[in-house]
């Protein structure tokens, strides 16, 4: 993906106005190095709970 497309999807993303694709989270969670169910929690306590389990697998 080109930088300049994926900063302006990253930021419609951040905004709200359109949700990536699962394929394109499964990517984003590679890149950033977190499960991709963390991409997904709302809540803080969960989202932390999953990436200490994440971390601690590695």
């Amino acid at each position: 993906m080109d930088n300049f497309v994926a900063s302006a999807r990253m930021n419609q993303y951040e905004r709200g106005v359109h949700t990536p694709d699962f394929k394109t989270v499964m990517s984003l969670s590679a890149v950033l190095n977190v499960p991709t169910a963390f991409l997904f929690c709302v809540e803080d306590d969960l989202a932390e709970a999953i990436l200490e389990f994440h971390q601690n697998r590695q």
